[in-house]
C-alpha cells in the first residue's frame, strides 16, 4: 500500500512542479540566439542559464522526492491559497536573478522588476543598458505572458489534476468553459495565443518591426504595458495612430472575460451583449470618455497651449481604454503632462478595472455591476409604498441569475476592502517617500490594480531611470502582489499558516 502525501509534503511536493515551470520561462529568452541580428545578447546567457537550470532541476527533484512514490491526497481547506502564495512569492524572487546577477540593478529593483512582470503591472526600474538587450526586453514581456494569463492555468492546460480545481479558482480563474478543467485551461490558452499571434501580425502591418510586435502584443493582451522601448510607444516605427487602434484593440480583448470570448466563437452574440460585465463596461465608457476629453481640452499641453480638440479625444480616448483595462501604456508625448482633473478619472479607472477571467486587475466589472445593482434594488425597495420585495436577477454568461445577499455583500465587502487597502499603500508611500498624497495615491493605486501607469514616483519624470526610495518600491511590491491575487487569498493564506505553527504542524 502506498504512503499518503498530505499536509506541507504534498504543498511542497506541488511547488517542486511549478518551480520547473519557472526554470523553463527563465531558459526561454536564451532561444532569441539562434536569431543572428541578436547575437550580440551572448554576454548575457549565464544570466539566464544558471538559475534557468539550477530552478528546473531543483522542482523536478522536489516533486519526486516528495511525491514521487505516494498517493495525493486533497487539498485541506485554504491549503490551496498556502500553495498558491509560496509559487508566486518564490517565482518572483528566481526571476529577479537574470536582473540582479547583471549588476546594473540593485536586488529591490530586481524584485520590483519581476513582480511588475507577473504581476502584469508595468511599472518598471530596467536601465537603459538592458533596454537595448532583445534578451531582457523579451524576458520581461515572457514574465508578463506567463503572469497575465496565470501560472496555475499554464500547468493546468499541461496536466490533469483531479484536485487542480481549487488552486485553479483560488488564482482569479472563477469560471470554467467546459466540465473539463485541463481541456477548459486549454480553450483560454489558446484563446489568448491567438489574440497575441493577431496582434502581433496586425502591428507588422502597421509598420512595427517584428520583435516589437511581438512584445508589444504580449504586453497588450497580458494587460502588463511593459514596453521594448525606452520611450515607450512613441519608440515604435510605422503608421502611430494605426499602433494605437490595434493596441487599444488588443487591451480591450485581454480585459475581457475569456468565456465571454469562448461564446463569441460560438456565434452567441446576443447572449454577450446582455452580460452584466459588458454592460458595466459600455456604461463606463459612456460616463468617462466624454469625461476625458473634457478634461485633456480644458487642460494645457504646455505653458500657453491647449489641447486640441483632435489631441483631447485621441489622448483621453487611448488613456482611458489602458487604465479602465489596467494595462499602462500611455500615448501621450514624453514631456507633455496630463490634467490634474485626468488623473484623478484615470484613478478612478484603475480602481473599476476590467472583467472577472480576464488578465486586468481592479475590482472588477462584475463586483462593480453587483454592487451598483444592489444599491438601486435598495433604494427601490425603501421606494416602494407597500415595501415590496422584488425579485433580484442579472444576466450572467446568458442567463438569468438571482444575486444572493452574500454575493452583494461580497462584491460591497471587497470593494471596501480594496479602497482601504490603497488607502494604506498611499499613505505609506507619502510617508516613506516624502511625496504628496494625490502623486502617492495614483502611482499605489496603479501597483495594485496592475496598471502601471508612473506619476514619476517609480520611474522618474518624463520617463528619466533615477534613483528610486527603496522603501517606497517594496511597498510598491506589496500592492502589485496582492492586486494580482485579489487580496482575499494571501489573506486565507496567511491565516492558515499562522494556524499551523500554533497547532505545530509539520510535513
Amino acid at each position: 500500500m502506498k504512503k499518503i502525501a498530505s499536509g506541507y509534503r504534498l504543498i511542497f511536493g506541488y511547488l517542486g512542479i511549478f518551480l520547473a515551470l519557472v526554470g523553463i520561462i527563465i531558459l526561454m529568452p536564451l532561444i532569441l540566439l539562434a536569431v543572428p541580428a541578436y547575437h550580440n545578447d551572448v554576454v548575457y546567457i549565464p544570466h539566464f542559464l544558471i538559475p534557468g537550470l539550477a530552478t528546473l532541476v531543483g522542482g523536478i527533484l522536489l516533486f519526486f522526492l516528495l511525491l514521487g512514490n505516494r498517493e495525493k491526497a486533497q487539498l485541506a481547506k485554504h491549503q490551496d491559497s498556502v500553495l498558491l502564495i509560496l509559487v508566486w512569492l518564490i517565482a518572483i524572487v528566481i526571476s529577479a536573478f537574470p536582473f540582479w546577477s547583471t549588476g546594473k540593478m540593485t536586488f529591490t529593483e530586481s524584485i520590483f522588476e519581476s513582480t511588475s512582470g507577473y504581476a502584469s503591472v508595468g511599472l518598471t526600474r530596467l536601465p537603459t543598458e538592458l533596454f537595448d538587450s532583445h534578451m531582457f526586453t523579451f524576458y520581461r514581456a515572457l514574465l508578463q505572458f506567463f503572469g497575465g494569463v496565470g501560472l496555475v492555468l499554464i500547468i493546468t492546460s499541461a496536466i490533469s489534476d483531479r484536485y487542480g480545481l481549487k488552486l485553479y479558482v483560488a488564482e482569479g480563474h472563477n469560471d470554467k468553459l467546459i466540465p473539463n478543467l485541463s481541456k477548459s485551461a486549454r480553450i483560454i490558452l489558446s484563446l489568448y495565443v491567438g489574440f497575441i499571434i493577431l496582434g502581433s501580425v496586425a502591428l507588422i502591418i502597421a509598420g512595427v518591426e517584428p520583435f516589437d510586435a511581438i512584445t508589444h502584443s504580449i504586453s497588450a493582451v497580458a494587460t502588463g504595458g511593459f514596453s521594448s522601448r525606452v520611450n515607450g510607444m512613441a519608440g515604435y516605427s510605422g503608421n502611430q495612430l494605426a499602433i494605437e487602434i490595434i493596441t487599444c484593440v488588443l487591451m480591450i480583448l485581454g480585459a475581457t472575460n475569456f468565456v465571454l470570448h469562448f461564446m463569441l466563437l460560438l456565434g452567441k452574440f446576443k447572449r454577450v451583449g446582455k452580460d452584466i460585465e459588458i454592460k458595466t463596461f459600455g456604461l463606463v465608457c459612456l460616463i468617462f470618455i466624454p469625461l476625458m476629453f473634457f478634461a485633456f481640452l480644458s487642460g494645457y499641453k504646455n505653458a500657453s497651449e491647449h489641447f486640441t480638440a483632435a489631441e483631447s479625444i485621441r489622448y483621453g480616448t487611448f488613456t482611458f481604454i489602458s487604465c479602465i483595462t489596467t494595462t499602462g501604456y500611455s500615448n501621450v508625448p514624453t514631456g507633455i503632462a496630463i490634467p490634474g482633473v485626468a488623473i484623478l478619472l484615470l484613478t478612478i479607472c484603475n480602481v473599476i478595472g476590467g472583467g472577472m477571467g480576464s488578465t486586468a486587475g481592479g475590482i472588477k466589472f462584475y463586483r462593480l455591476g453587483i454592487a451598483c445593482k444592489s444599491y438601486y434594488w435598495t433604494l427601490r425597495e425603501r421606494m416602494s409604498p407597500r415595501r415590496l420585495i422584488y425579485p433580484k436577477y442579472i444576466t450572467r454568461y446568458g442567463e438569468m441569475k438571482e444575486v444572493t445577499a452574500g454575493e452583494a455583500s461580497e462584491a460591497f465587502g471587497y470593494t471596501l476592502l480594496y479602497i482601504l487597502v490603497m488607502l494604506v499603500g498611499a499613505f505609506l508611500v507619502s510617508i516613506l517617500g516624502h511625496y504628496d498624497f494625490g502623486g502617492s495615491l495614483f502611482e499605489f493605486s496603479t501597483a495594485l490594480s496592475g496598471t502601471g501607469l508612473s506619476c514619476g514616483i517609480t520611474t522618474g519624470l518624463d520617463n528619466v531611470y533615477s534613483p528610486a526610495n527603496p522603501a517606497v518600491l517594496w511597498v510598491l511590491n506589496v500592492g502589485m502582489f496582492l492586486g494580482r491575487l485579489e487580496i482575499l487569498v494571501v489573506y486565507y493564506a496567511l491565516f492558515r499558516v499562522v494556524r499551523d505553527i500554533l497547532r505545530k504542524e509539520t510535513i
